[in-house]
């Protein structure tokens, strides 16, 4: 069931988060599926490595499609150059006053073998730049994390909530809003 909170915290898997949900409120089922993709990483690797991004497209499209072809070209290439054995990813689309939506990208890494963003920006940059699109860096844009690391975790969930805020626009019937690995 999908609820919205307004609280200023909430508990998952026995861990409380603070969470800024008091202006659009926040679906609880996504904050939850956000932490639990965060979760699952850090079961398989003793530290993560999270970058986010944003992809813009040059026009409007009622489907995915363009995500889910970035996705599958774009984890080959990292699977392939870092032997990476799994990617935990996260992906929301939005559309406020835009005439085209955009999407907000947070990636879940082996921290053990990537340390620093800027090969995987170079790498994202590319094959979604193939599809005619941008790609904008946030100045903070990384966080490499501990299992175990409550507070970095917090800080982390915090500074990317806007992917469990409410949505602020309409789509298509059987368009994904956000999707997860």
């Amino acid at each position: 069931m999908r609820y919205v909170s307004h609280a200023r915290a909430m508990t998952v898997n026995g861990n409380t988060w603070w969470v800024n949900a008091k202006k659009s409120g926040l679906f609880t089922h996504m904050a939850k599926r956000i932490i639990g993709e965060v979760d699952a990483m850090l079961e398989h690797h003793n530290k993560i490595h999270i970058i986010r991004f944003d992809l813009h497209q040059p026009n409007y499209t009622p489907d995915n499609k363009r995500i889910t072809e970035f996705n599958r070209r774009f984890h080959g290439k990292l699977k392939t150059k870092y032997k990476l054995t799994r990617i935990g990813f996260i992906w929301v689309r939005e559309q406020e006053k835009a005439k085209h939506q955009h999407y907000h990208y947070v990636l879940i890494l082996d921290g053990n073998k990537i340390q620093h963003p800027h090969h995987i920006q170079n790498i994202a940059k590319a094959v979604w730049e193939h599809t005619d699109g941008t790609i904008g860096f946030c100045k903070n844009c990384y966080y490499n994390i501990s299992r175990n690391d409550h507070e970095k975790l917090q800080g982390c969930y915090l500074a990317n909530q806007l992917f469990s805020q409410r949505p602020r626009q309409r789509l298509p019937p059987k368009t994904n809003k956000r999707l997860f690995n």
